[in-house]
């Protein structure tokens, strides 16, 4: 009668079970399979696990007790691909007890499918459970495969539980549990509560994402359970929006027939669980799909992702546009909340706007290169273009010289010192350079102007007769106030301040530094026309350096000429001589001095018998005899002689008075007679 009542009792179960989600399988030889059981079984190599039997949970009302008493068997298989081999059971590592069975250290050989048969003579039901055994991954104490997943809403609680430990339990008696974050212990905040078996996170926050690892003391083991947790946005409360095409107005979008054309749609979905992002594209009530076949949709691209929030794109893709493809088209976006969407209007291009914007567009791209090469080259194009069309600024303005070279050797207790090289580019690389190389013509003060009681005067004037005033700024030259003349003498500073002549301005290194530095500043101020021009050190001595291009570019404008040696030889010498024409010059170099008569002799002018006065002239000192001048081969030898005693005007007996006038204002080596090779005299 209890085994007719039992077998009553399976026959229920087994009607009422299309509650479930599991489909049994046809029944062969009489047994009703149940298939595989939703229930997987996970397990780290090496950890104990059981595996129950699922008849006695989900499939049947009644207990693995009662189906014994009612004389049913329960026995174990294991799937070999479409066999089911009978399960042998050692006791060693795998056993039987009641409904399950236990394996006391999995091992990567036990994967598979397990089946368990509920059964006597005339009644019979199985079913399968998986069982997936992974070993942990290098570095880590889980394995991704065989994780739990859990996700928690930022801002919200969390319980965090260490899942399916219940068989590792024992009544009565406190658990050993030890929770870890990505398989290392953690000083968690104050506020995260720890329980035997849970983690709870009253706020969660964005970091609180990551793997949990709960890690259970069983005997003589361990069983590690490891849960990944991700953090996400606030379940959504609103539709999705569309980004692009406005969904205020519709968006006009010129085309061009017979064009390919991509079309985008790109929209904002909030948090809203498991469920993906619907979008879709229409043209009036017509799917694409319903649509020319030209044109098709692309694969849903996600553009961006945070915390579940997601920004994704569709794009309608036109191969070639047609002149029935224009109209309106509408980008639909849905989720369980509501819908959005946004139009795009085709239009045919206007080709002549279009050619005008292009037009103008290029005009003005070629205008900003235009600008952009002008601005990095403006000097070297005003340079080729005074080369080739500029006439001579020398042509009609009256005056003599290009420059007035405003720098002199102001420290007279270092004249026989080495010069720096600041000095030594202002009194001989720059002034050779623009007379040598370039055929400018300069008056420099201590070569071509005659010291005499009228000396401020004389120096007026050849500044009045140049056409550019070239003032040498050195921290020597600065310490000593080299430029104060031009600020105490009347005529050559109103000559600046009204802009009557145009100032050059070289600076040869930082001079802020320098004592004095703030009355330069103040100089720069008072300079009606005045150009800057900084000196780099040696490196700005090539020809070829933006240097020499900025001085070109403010000198005069001149046509190139050819300049030979002997030109260039009377370039300086020839400023307040040029009208000496009685007197002949001779360039004394090596060369020249070999082609006097052997008989004659230089006279030694460093003799104490001979009266003699000394004048300072670029580099070299040298002595002027009060008798007659020596002359080589009939021709007259001088070098920037005084003019007072050319004309006849200085006669022995004032010479010692002449000799008292001279200003000795220049980096200068007494010359001998064996001296004499220097070819700009």
């Amino acid at each position: 009668m209890k085994l007719c009542g039992f077998m009553l009792l399976l026959i229920n179960s087994a009607a009422s079970i299309n509650l479930k989600y599991i489909s049994k399988r046809n029944s062969v030889d009489g047994c009703i399979d149940w298939s595989v059981d939703l229930k997987t079984y996970r397990v780290l190599a090496g950890e104990p696990l059981r595996v129950k039997c699922a008849l006695f949970y989900s499939y049947i009302r009644t207990n693995y007790s009662v189906a014994q008493n009612a004389k049913l068997r329960l026995i174990w298989y294991r799937n070999k691909g479409d066999s089911e081999e009978p399960i042998i059971f050692s006791g060693h590592r795998l056993s039987k007890e009641g409904d399950s069975i236990w394996f006391r250290s999995a091992e990567m050989e036990d994967n598979g499918f397990y089946t368990c048969v509920l059964r006597n003579s005339t009644y019979c039901m199985k079913v399968s459970m998986s069982l997936t055994v992974e070993e942990s991954e290098e570095g880590l104490c889980f394995s991704s495969r065989i994780r739990y997943q859990e996700r928690a809403e930022i801002t919200k609680s969390k319980m965090v539980t260490c899942p399916d430990i219940d068989d590792y339990l024992a009544p009565y008696k406190q658990p050993i549990m030890t929770w870890y974050k990505e398989c290392q212990r953690q000083d968690w905040r104050s506020s995260i509560i720890i329980n035997t078996t849970s983690l709870w996170i009253p706020e969660v926050q964005e970091d609180d994402g990551g793997n949990y690892t709960c890690e259970l003391k069983y005997g003589s083991r361990v069983v590690r359970r490891t849960t990944e947790l991700k953090v996400t946005a606030l379940l959504t409360t609103r539709p999705p929006k569309v980004l692009f095409p406005s969904e205020r107005h519709a968006t006009a979008i010129d085309v061009q027939l017979g064009m390919r054309l991509i079309l985008d749609c790109r929209a904002f979905f909030g948090y809203s669980g498991d469920s993906r992002p619907i979008i879709y594209w229409m043209k009036g009530d017509k799917f694409v799909e319903e649509l020319e076949g030209h044109i098709r949709e692309s694969e849903v691209r996600v553009v961006r992702e945070f915390l579940g929030e997601k920004e994704v794109e569709l794009s309608l893709i036109f191969d070639a546009v047609d002149e029935m493809d224009m109209g309106n088209y509408t980008c639909n976006v849905e989720n369980h909340i509501g819908r959005g969407s946004g139009s795009a209007i085709l239009q045919k291009k206007d080709m002549y706007r279009l050619e005008l914007v292009g037009g103008l567009g290029a005009i003005m791209l070629l205008l900003g290169i235009f600008t952009a090469i002008y601005k990095c080259y403006n000097v070297e194009i005003m340079l080729c273009y005074r080369r080739h069309f500029g006439s001579d600024e020398a042509d009609d303005d009256n005056k003599e010289y290009d420059a007035y070279l405003s720098y002199t050797k102001v420290d007279l207790e270092s004249v026989e010192s080495e010069m720096s090289e600041e000095e030594l580019f202002a009194l001989e690389i720059l002034p050779d350079v623009l007379e040598k190389h370039y055929g400018y013509k300069l008056f420099i003060p201590h070569r071509d102007l005659i010291p005499s009681s009228t000396y401020i005067e004389d120096l007026a004037r050849s500044v009045e007769q140049s056409r550019r005033l070239i003032i040498i700024l050195t921290p020597e030259f600065v310490a000593r106030r080299g430029w104060s003349i031009f600020q105490f003498e009347p005529r050559l500073h109103s000559m600046l301040v009204t802009g009557e002549i145009k100032v050059i301005m070289i600076e040869c290194s930082d001079l802020r530094s320098v004592i004095n530095y703030q009355e330069v500043e103040d100089l720069k101020h008072t300079i009606r026309v005045l150009s800057l021009i900084k000196w780099h050190g040696p490196k700005s001595n090539q020809l070829k350096s933006k240097f020499w291009k900025q001085v070109r570019y403010e000198m005069p404008a001149k046509k190139k000429e050819t300049v030979s040696r002997r030109q260039v030889m009377d370039s300086g010498e020839q400023g307040l001589f040029g009208d000496l024409q009685a007197v002949s010059t001779v360039a004394m170099t090596a060369t020249s001095a070999s082609l006097a008569p052997a008989h004659v002799e230089i006279p030694d002018y460093n003799e104490p018998s001979h009266l003699q006065m000394r004048h300072f002239c670029r580099n070299y000192e040298y002595e002027l005899p009060t008798t007659a001048i020596a002359t080589l081969g009939g021709r007259h030898m001088y070098c920037s002689l005084p003019m007072t005693l050319l004309n006849g005007r200085l006669t022995q007996n004032n010479i010692e008075k002449a000799k008292k006038d001279i200003h000795l204002n220049g980096p200068f080596v007494q010359l001998s007679g064996q001296e004499l090779s220097s070819d700009i005299w």
